[in-house]
């Protein structure tokens, strides 16, 4: 007995409400099935052969709608089998690529990310799934400056949207890439325990320092009557990796910054009025990549006025 002759709807149930764990829920095993009929539920057994054409309905209702990972995990099969089946009805999974080897030279592209990353990036590491992925997640409103990362790291896959949050991600999965972000200390869940890479050469600590700003950092112009004044704030759970940072920034300008703690695994490294105008002057220097939103307050009001 097939499952189109008990559920005719399957594949329009599934592209529907319910989520993929309820269908599963629902059609587990293929042995027992529970059907719902008005206020009750009541159970009946069938032996059940699943048939394939159910499937390739919902791979082409959801191809090039979610990933092909989604859709195997949805369904309960593997991507393998995915693929084959989308391959028989006409269609083709993009074989998503990158630049491998983008992070194995610094420069001010390459610095900047990795900074960024620090901040606000996420590297995952599964052996057992084969499954290894960098993720960078950003506001809807700069889904531009993702853009931009997505470009850098010649990625063609494209940005995912989150409604629920409004915000989009970057996911790039490369084994090679992400072993390589290990080794520059994006470790996983790096939150609480990531460390200052001592290895930056000098010549890119700016660039570095600027992308974790925008990261995960906050730039403004408090424009009061009595005495307006400038600052940069920088945030981050681990309070050793701030410390080595204001360390790192005092000797490449010689101007110092206040660590402190602001909540529960939150600390702020601060800088403020003629200190945070200095390094705001450092940071952007001969600069071509930034986060322009973060940019305006020092460019508005610091930089236009110094300029006459």
């Amino acid at each position: 007995m097939y499952i189109s002759e008990i559920f005719p709807n399957f594949p329009k149930i599934y592209t529907g409400h319910w989520t993929g764990a309820r269908i599963r829920h629902l059609y587990s095993n293929w042995t027992k099935i529970r059907m719902h009929t008005d206020n009750n539920f009541k159970y009946n057994r069938y032996s059940l052969i699943p048939k394939k054409s159910e499937f390739q309905e919902c791979i082409k209702n959801d191809f090039g709608i979610i990933s092909q990972r989604k859709i195997a995990k949805n369904l309960g099969l593997g991507k393998t089998t995915v693929n084959r089946w989308a391959k028989e009805i006409g269609l083709i999974f993009e074989k998503f690529k990158s630049d491998e080897y983008f992070f194995d030279t610094f420069n001010e592209a390459s610095s900047y990310l990795l900074g960024f990353i620090y901040a606000d990036g996420n590297v995952s590491w599964n052996p057992k799934k084969c499954y290894y992925s960098l993720t960078i997640t950003s506001s809807a409103k700069d889904r531009d400056h993702l853009e931009k990362f997505r470009n850098l790291l010649k990625s063609n896959k494209p940005l995912l949207f989150s409604a629920k949050t409004n915000s989009y991600r970057l996911i790039v999965n490369s084994k090679r890439m992400c072993k390589r972000l290990i080794d520059l200390g994006v470790i996983p869940n790096k939150s609480l325990k990531v460390k200052f890479p001592e290895f930056l050469p000098s010549q890119y600590l700016k660039h570095f320092i600027r992308g974790i700003i925008d990261g995960d950092g906050s730039i403004n112009y408090f424009n009061r009557k009595r005495s307006p004044y400038f600052s940069i704030r920088i945030y981050s759970g681990s309070q050793p990796f701030l410390i080595k940072l204001a360390e790192k920034i005092s000797q490449s300008i010689n101007v110092g910054g206040n660590v402190r703690k602001i909540g529960k695994n939150v600390y702020s490294l601060a800088y403020e009025c003629s200190r945070g105008k200095r390094l705001a002057e450092y940071i952007y220097s001969d600069a071509d990549i930034y986060l322009k939103r973060k940019y305006l307050p020092y460019k508005e009001n610091i930089l236009e006025e110094k300029n006459g």
